[in-house]
C-alpha cells in the first residue's frame, strides 16, 4: 500500500454517491474475505505450533505456503484498488476541507502493511527448504512468524475500516446534502 496524494478526476472522485457506496461496499467485502483467508492461515500456524509429528508438521508447512501466498496475492490486488481508487478520492476530497491532514494516519496503516508482509516473508525465508527441518522447534518458531503477520494485519484491516468508513459516511452525508 504506497500512499497516493495526487489528483484523481475520475471512477470515484466523481462524486457519485453510488460509486462511492459501491467503493465502501467493495472495501468491507474484500476485507471480511481477506479476514476469513488470515483466520485460516492462523488456525493452521497455531497448529502446527502444536503438532508433534514433522512430517504430518512438514505437510502443513507446505499448506501454509501456498495459502500465505494466495492471502498475498490477494492483498496485493486489494491494495492496488486501495491506491489507484479510494484513497486518491479521499485525499482529493479531504485535501479542500479546512482539517488537520490524514496523512499520518494513512503513514501508519503503510507501516502495518508492511510490517505485516514482512512477517509473511519471515515464514516464506523460514521454510525455503521445510524438508530440512529436523526439530519441532523450527517449525513452531517459522509458524509464529506467521501468526503475529495474521494479528498484524488483522489489526491493520480493522484499523483501515476504522479511519476509511467514517470519512466516507462523511463524503456520502456531504454529497446527498449537495445534492438534495
Amino acid at each position: 500500500m504506497a500512499i497516493y496524494t495526487a489528483g484523481y478526476a475520475s471512477g470515484i472522485a466523481s462524486s457519485n454517491p453510488a460509486e462511492l457506496a459501491y467503493a465502501t461496499d467493495r472495501l468491507k467485502d474484500e476485507h471480511e474475505a481477506l479476514r476469513e483467508k488470515l483466520r485460516m492461515i492462523e488456525h493452521s500456524a497455531k497448529e502446527l505450533i502444536l503438532i508433534d509429528d514433522l512430517a504430518k508438521g512438514i505437510q502443513l508447512v507446505q499448506a501454509l505456503k501456498e495459502l500465505s501466498d494466495q492471502f498475498m496475492d490477494e492483498l496485493e490486488q486489494h491494495a492496488g484498488w486501495e491506491e489507484k481508487e479510494l484513497f486518491p478520492f479521499l485525499f482529493t476530497y479531504f485535501d479542500r476541507q479546512p482539517q488537520p491532514s490524514m496523512m499520518p494516519s494513512f503513514w501508519v496503516l503503510e507501516k502495518d502493511h508492511q510490517l505485516g508482509l514482512s512477517f509473511i516473508q519471515s515464514f516464506q525465508e523460514a521454510i525455503l527448504d521445510a524438508a530440512s527441518f529436523v526439530v519441532k522447534k523450527q517449525l513452531a518458531d517459522a509458524a509464529a512468524h506467521l501468526v503475529q503477520a495474521c494479528l498484524i494485519l488483522n489489526d491493520h484491516i480493522t484499523m483501515e475500516e476504522q479511519l476509511i468508513f467514517p470519512l466516507t459516511e462523511n463524503v456520502l452525508t456531504d454529497l446527498e446534502s449537495f445534492f438534495s
